[in-house]
């Protein structure tokens, strides 16, 4: 009898981890959209898409934005580093990722 509830203990530990990996991002379709918008978003429109960002780390000639979103009850987290000239705002280079279990 222990065997049998340990193996529908683990079925629903995976269906679990499905299902909070497998929902809906916060940011959207971010890598799909982002890679048209370089050159283009501005971080006003950033800031009105995603909220003000988590931090801000200024450099010379850059200065990169980053959000935290959590999901799934905070299982999954999903950041967003953007990067926009200082002089113009525009966006010139992103990264995004979403782990589970960090």
């Amino acid at each position: 009898m222990g065997f049998r509830h340990a193996i529908i203990a683990a079925l629903a530990g995976l269906i679990l981890l499905a299902t909070a990996c497998g929902g809906a991002s916060r940011f959207g379709a971010v890598e799909e959209s982002l890679s048209k918008e370089v050159g283009v978003l501005t971080y006003a429109e950033a800031v009105d898409r995603w909220g003000k960002p988590t931090s801000t780390s200024p450099g010379q000639t850059m200065f990169t934005a980053y959000w935290l979103k959590e999901r799934s009850g905070g299982i999954v987290k999903e950041r967003l580093y953007l990067t926009f000239d200082n002089e113009k705002k525009i966006l010139r280079a992103y990264r995004y990722t979403s782990k589970p279990f960090e």
